[in-house]
C-alpha cells in the first residue's frame, strides 16, 4: 500500500469516538503496517479543533475530554503537509466541482501524491468519485 492522505472527517474519528471510529484507526493500522505513511493538511488540525470546539459548544463533551482529544488530534503518526502550496490546484478543483475550497485542497493533495485518499465525506466522494477513484469512503476502505 502507498501513501494515504488522510481527511479531517477521519482524523477526528481518532480522537473523538464516532460509531466508524474503529474504521478510521483500521486505516492507521493498514497503511502503516503496510510501510505506507499517512499524510494529512495541516489546516486539518484547525478543522478538527473546531469540530472538537463544536462538541462542548453542544455539550457532547466536557472541556477537559476536549482538551484530551485535542492533544490526541495534534499528537497523531502522520505527516502534516502546508496546504497553501495545493491552494492553486484546489481553488480550481473547487470551481470545477462546485466544492468547498476546504475539500478541494484535500482533493489536490491526493492528486498531487497520486495516492490513495479516505475521507467520511459521502457528499464530497459522490461528486468528485468518478474523476478521483483512489479517494474511497471510510465505509468502503
Amino acid at each position: 500500500m502507498s501513501d494515504c492522505v488522510v481527511d479531517t472527517s477521519v482524523a477526528v474519528k481518532w480522537v473523538l469516538p464516532e460509531p466508524d471510529s474503529a474504521d478510521a484507526v483500521r486505516v492507521v493500522a493498514d497503511v502503516t503496517t503496510s510501510g505506507g505513511r499517512l499524510r494529512m493538511l495541516d489546516l486539518a488540525v484547525i478543522e478538527g479543533a473546531n469540530v472538537i470546539w463544536v462538541r462542548v459548544h453542544r455539550q457532547l463533551i466536557t472541556p477537559t475530554q476536549a482538551n484530551t482529544a485535542l492533544q490526541l488530534l495534534q499528537s497523531t503518526p502522520v505527516l502534516l503537509e502546508p496546504a497553501h502550496p495545493f491552494l492553486p490546484d484546489a481553488f480550481a478543483l473547487a470551481v470545477r466541482f462546485d466544492i468547498a475550497v476546504y475539500d478541494a485542497l484535500f482533493v489536490a493533495a491526493v492528486q498531487h501524491h497520486n495516492c490513495d485518499g479516505v475521507t467520511a465525506d459521502e457528499p464530497l466522494v459522490r461528486v468528485i468519485g468518478a474523476t478521483f477513484p483512489s479517494i474511497k469512503l471510510l465505509r468502503n476502505w
